[in-house]
């Protein structure tokens, strides 16, 4: 019997429900992956002990190593994935660091993990610390990696452009949804607009605000629905909503559990995307997945997830969000067309087409070593 090829991923970055979804992408494509029962490779997952007790099912699917390390202090993390993580690491075919980072001393072949460049586009979102953290380690680890993964074509195509890294050493695995509906919802009443995001500028909170006070008047049921963690714009979102005078009608509610996440879906009748920056749009596939209807801003990620004839608004227009937010809540046959439209996108994007670019890029990742 032929041995298999075995993989060293590195997890260690994961501290359960404080990553965002990079956490949700990981677990749910190494799920995918197990279920594939594929023959010749053996991941072995690094993480930490707080991981592994969050999701047991991955300590049963796979081979683990188990470190007694948090995780938040990323010093401390850093070393170790130089250090003990390097060390049981010895005998892999290759490593991938799903961290957005490659360690100093990392065993080779290695691949890391990408979700977007912005730290580097955005670097007002971060702290000075942070910036200047970003601001070396992202470039080091494009350019020493073997291959770097991404989790969108279009952030491919800007590192690609970016740092001059050939396509060759570039691999999709894309984020992906685990379940799809087969017809579409029912709106709900009062109707719910619902915007899913960190209060930061680039998420662009306060247009979509605006163009919410146009559309009150003539839906005088609708509400505003803001998820996601308090943001570098949190502020400003606040002093605008008591601005409009429709605080009664707009909510922030701030970060809610994956379960809230998936009641709130259930009641959103349209998730609005007005932001101007995204590596891929999570939450833009999670509702076509959901069979809610997305109105996005044009010229990002989200709108190539959304395809053709999708309904798209220039990110800045506040008055042709309104309209099109408004003929969404009235126009049922407009509704139903950009669902279904919706879930026919959302097929192209199951966590076990996911689970199947990992397997093509650890094939890769093991033939750099052959060479």
């Amino acid at each position: 019997m032929a041995t298999k090829a075995r993989i060293a991923v590195n997890l260690l970055h994961i501290v359960p429900g404080n990553v965002g979804g990079s956490e949700e992408y990981c677990v749910e494509t190494l799920r995918a992956f197990a279920e594939s029962e594929t023959k010749e490779i053996e991941p072995v997952i690094h993480a930490s002990e707080a991981f592994f007790n969050e999701y047991p099912d991955l300590r049963e699917s796979f081979e683990t190593e188990i470190y007694r390390l948090e995780g938040r202090n990323r010093l401390k993390r850093i070393l170790t994935e130089s250090t003990v993580f390097r060390r049981r690491a010895i005998g892999a075919e290759g490593v991938h660091h799903f961290g957005g980072h490659l360690p100093l001393l990392s065993p080779r072949p290695a691949a890391v993990t990408m979700h977007d460049l912005q730290p580097l586009d955005k670097p007002e979102n971060f702290s000075f610390l942070k910036r200047q953290y970003f601001k070396v380690v992202i470039p080091s680890s494009l350019k020493s990696a073997d291959l770097v993964v991404t989790v969108s074509d279009d952030v491919a195509d800007q590192i690609n452009k970016q740092f001059e890294i050939s396509y060759d050493s570039l691999r999709t695995v894309s984020i992906g949804v685990a379940s799809i509906k087969k017809e579409p919802t029912e709106p709900e009443d009062p109707p719910v607009i619902l915007y899913p995001a960190s209060t930061y500028p680039h998420k662009n909170h306060i247009m979509l605000i605006k163009a919410f006070v146009r559309l009150a008047d003539k839906n005088p049921k609708a509400q505003l629905v803001f998820t996601g963690a308090p943001g570098k714009a949190e502020y400003r979102v606040r002093k605008e909503i008591e601005k409009s005078g429709l605080e009664e009608r707009i909510h922030l509610r701030g970060r809610v559990s994956s379960q809230e996440m998936k009641e709130i879906l259930k009641s959103a009748s349209i998730m609005a995307f007005p932001s101007t920056y995204e590596g891929f749009g999570i939450p833009v596939l999670e509702a076509m997945a959901s069979g809610i209807p997305v109105v996005a801003a044009r010229g990002t990620p989200a709108t190539n997830l959304l395809g053709e004839n999708s309904l798209t608004v220039k990110h800045d227009d506040d008055e042709a969000w309104s309209l099109a937010l408004s003929k969404l809540l009235t126009d049922r046959e407009l509704r139903n067309r950009l669902i279904l439209k919706g879930f026919e996108q959302a097929n192209k994007y199951t966590y076990q087409n996911s689970a199947q670019q990992l397997l093509e890029t650890w094939r890769q990742l093991i033939t750099i070593k052959r060479k």
